[in-house]
């Protein structure tokens, strides 16, 4: 009994020895001065929640708690999206015999109010965004159309042309996502509501993530009150003082992939 006893002991030691032994074999055979633990991450799809860039200092990040109030910020969701953009006011104009062959108008640096009421003074500007990030190049577009400038007479501006000049792209973040080849330095945009022109072809694989500001004029250079241009033909154009003329000019973000 003492014999068959001690023989079972040994057995069992030697079992859990083996046991033992067999995951300092597999650390061993690893590495023993070094080991290993993961990291995990997940991304969801970016659906709004974003501001407008400070134009008068794209670096600068945005205060929540004094926020750009105008221009408006685009409220609806989504990676490829139009966030903000300025008004193009054209001013108050006397009645002046046309020079050439019509008339030029420049529009007004644009007016930047925050919450607090503070007010500065930037260039005109459109802000956008293409934050997909579904492993595929951000290739996109950005265009403008403009309606007929009609006044509540429903007298028209004929033919006239919006002239856009200093056009750059700006992307604070990274200046490396922007494609300058897709960017025209100067843009016309007819006022017939149907036809669109194209200021920005992002066709570049390895560009196009981001915010952007596309940008009329720059303070830097006093461009910012002098960049933007309305152009009346004198030919079927007669002016009225009875009522200011509007347009509507819509910017549209589009895939391009």
């Amino acid at each position: 009994m003492k014999l068959t006893h001690k023989l079972c002991a040994a057995t069992l030691l030697a079992v859990l020895g083996a046991a033992v032994a067999l995951p300092n074999a597999v650390q061993a055979a690893e590495d023993p001065l070094n080991w290993s633990g993961k990291g995990t991450i997940k991304f969801t799809e970016d659906d709004g929640g974003d501001n407008t860039i400070d134009p008068t200092d794209p670096t600068k990040p945005i205060d929540p708690e004094n926020p750009i109030t105008e221009p408006t910020v685009n409220p609806a969701k989504g990676p490829l999206k139009v966030i903000a953009v300025t008004d193009l006011n054209f001013g108050d104009n006397k009645v002046a015999p046309a020079s050439g062959n019509g008339w030029e108008y420049t529009a007004q640096a644009a007016e930047i109010v925050y919450k607090n009421g503070t007010k500065v003074v930037s260039p005109n500007f459109v802000q956008f965004k293409d934050t997909r990030a579904d492993n595929q190049p951000n290739k996109h577009t950005v265009t403008a159309k403009a309606t007929k400038f009609t006044n509540t007479e429903k007298q028209e501006l004929k033919s006239a042309q919006l002239k856009f000049g200093h056009v750059k792209l700006i992307n604070a973040a990274d200046q490396n996502q922007v494609n300058a080849a897709g960017v025209p330095a100067t843009q016309v945009v007819e006022t017939d509501g149907t036809t669109p022109t194209t200021f920005v072809t992002q066709d570049a694989a390895d560009k196009g993530f981001g915010q952007f500001i596309l940008q009329f004029g720059d303070k830097a250079d006093s461009t910012e009150a002098d960049s933007v241009k309305l152009w009346v033909p004198s030919a079927g154009n007669k002016l009225s003082t009875s009522s200011g003329y509007s347009s509507t000019i819509t910017w549209t973000i589009a895939d391009a992939r």
